[in-house]
């Protein structure tokens, strides 16, 4: 299986238990507007790191089907765009996210991508026989 297809999945099933868990955070806890505002945070983030593996495979098969090198970018724009969408959110809707805590679950995605990664490669190292 591709190694990126891996990933990414992972990513989604690990950011759906983070969704879930701040769900029952947010039906439990009496901070109903950080909860909601770093769930809010989350979503973002596993729509920009979708948009960008997407973006990736595209330009990956783009050079493998041209020889190219050449290719259009990995949609930072609409990263950002999407980024500065869901602090307006907050800020058009106070009293339901804290601009605060989307700030805390931007990164979050981007972090399970980096572990995910070092995990494949220490894996890959202790079945081969050196680590």
């Amino acid at each position: 299986m591709d190694p990126l297809h891996t990933i990414r999945r992972r990513v989604v099933i690990l950011t759906a238990g983070f969704l879930a868990l701040l769900l029952v955070l947010w039906l439990l806890t009496p901070y109903k507007k950080m909860v909601a505002g770093a769930g809010l945070g989350l979503l973002v983030s596993l729509y920009n790191v979708l948009y960008m593996a997407r973006k990736v495979r595209q330009a990956g098969e783009t050079t493998l089907a041209t020889g190219s090198t050449r290719h259009r970018g990995t949609g930072m724009i609409n990263r950002y765009l999407m980024v500065a969408l869901a602090i307006l959110v907050a800020f058009k809707y106070p009293m339901h996210f804290d601009v605060r805590t989307i700030v805390v679950g931007l990164p979050i995605c981007y972090i399970l991508i980096i572990v995910l990664e070092f995990w494949e490669v220490r894996k890959l190292r202790t079945t081969s026989g050196k680590g």
